[in-house]
């Protein structure tokens, strides 16, 4: 008997290659939540049998973007090949093909300003993904390119889909939306709780928003910092109002966010010793009213760029910034309740709608007060993209603070 040769067994094996054509159901998108929001960050290809990354470039695939009648193409960085359907800094042996997009590219943002002065909403924009070269599978299966436009059928947000969507009800029956991380938790351990307050743009009943504007929320929760601190987090989102006001301090916001916490203490092993807050812009201003209304509840605190004072006070002109910022002054009850608890304030000085004066007179405040567990990171003029008032976007992304924070405790 002849013997086969490994080229023959090759080419016999080729001419009875199935072909096929990817579809919309093997398509999902990665959306990925950056320090200043959320962006199409990847198209996921399921091609049901292992794929040679070797035999994978960037010109095996196009991908567009469409939004309000607009399209273009988006920029491929990378492509290869993983285990499931997610990021990797490695590439994996697997069915799933990865193709990563420049995060720099124009408009990719999931969320923005809407027609509603001072409201962010998410957008629906749409991706289209073309095959341009044929793709063999381990099994031989051709995938054949193809000029269809296939439109990813599943989303998803890692971290944000950590996060359970749930609802706080009072007896009244008064609702405040909010999302909710648990930890991987052990018997007979208690774990810390964070507790995040957004600004003004993410007021709304989406309960999504506060989670894709910015890191604020989400930074706790990454894998790597689980694997390191693992923590419970709160992030609620006030309901839309007729009027912007300092939300987190008025009633019945306030209260409800209170008892949030405290239902979570009931229900969770959650370390009353090692309860955190932060917030920013509005937020930040919560952030100080709530720590300083409650101080027997609180650990530490982090506002960004917020106000000690509750009010709205006066917009007031800075010729050296040459904007308009909001300044009020200090509000010394307040920074009086909370000189002695750990405090790590961020402020740019350039920031346009909240003055930086705000953070600078609480934190001089504090000291004159006596204070001496109070830290202060002010960003210079020009430094905090896109602008000066995303002071948040570095904050959250120092280690150095959120290291500090987990060490806090009553």
């Amino acid at each position: 008997m002849k013997k086969v040769t490994k080229e023959e067994d090759q080419h016999m094996e080729n001419k009875n290659n199935t072909t096929k054509e990817l579809s919309n159901s093997n398509i999902t998108l990665i959306n990925k939540v950056l320090p200043n929001g959320a962006v199409g960050y990847a198209v996921v290809c399921d091609f049901g049998t292992n794929v040679d990354c070797l035999k994978l470039s960037k010109s095996s695939f196009h991908i567009e973007l469409m939004f309000e009648g607009t399209s273009c193409a988006r920029t491929i960085t990378k492509v290869y090949t993983n285990d499931t359907i997610a990021i990797s800094d490695k590439v994996k042996i697997g069915r799933y093909v990865v193709i990563e997009m420049d995060s720099k590219d124009k408009n990719i943002s999931t969320i923005g300003p809407s027609n509603i002065p001072s409201q962010i909403v998410k957008y629906d924009k749409k991706y289209y993904l073309t095959q341009k070269e044929d793709i063999t599978t381990d099994d031989g299966t051709v995938y054949k390119a193809s000029d269809n436009k296939l439109s990813p059928d599943k989303v998803v947000t890692p971290v944000v889909d950590d996060f359970k969507k749930l609802t706080y009800v009072t007896s009244s029956c008064t609702k405040l939306n909010y999302r909710f991380f648990e930890p991987k938790t052990e018997s007979d351990k208690k774990y810390p709780l964070v507790l995040f307050l957004h600004g003004t743009g993410e007021r709304g009943s989406d309960n999504e928003t506060q989670l894709l504007c910015y890191e604020g929320a989400l930074v706790w929760a990454k894998p790597e910092q689980q694997s390191k601190n693992p923590c419970y987090v709160i992030a609620p989102q006030a309901p839309m109002a007729d009027k912007v006001t300092s939300f987190w301090t008025d009633e019945p916001v306030y209260n409800m966010v209170i008892n949030l916490v405290k239902d979570a203490i009931d229900k969770y092993p959650i370390d009353t010793n090692r309860i955190y807050i932060t917030g920013l812009s509005n937020g930040g201003t919560g952030t100080w009213y709530i720590a300083g209304t409650n101080t027997d509840l609180f650990a530490a605190a982090v506002p960004i760029c917020g106000r000690s004072n509750r009010s709205f006070g006066n917009r007031t002109c800075l010729p050296e910034i040459g904007t308009v910022c909001l300044y009020v002054p200090a509000d010394s009850e307040i920074l009086s309740a909370v000189k002695d608890m750990p405090i790590w304030v961020f402020h740019a000085a350039d920031d346009p709608i909240c003055d930086v004066r705000n953070s600078r007179d609480a934190v001089e405040t504090i000291k004159l007060l006596g204070g001496t567990s109070i830290n202060y990171t002010e960003f210079n003029a020009g430094t905090v993209k896109p602008y000066g008032h995303a002071a948040w976007a570095p904050a959250y992304e120092n280690n150095d603070m959120i290291n500090w924070l987990f060490e806090q405790s009553k």
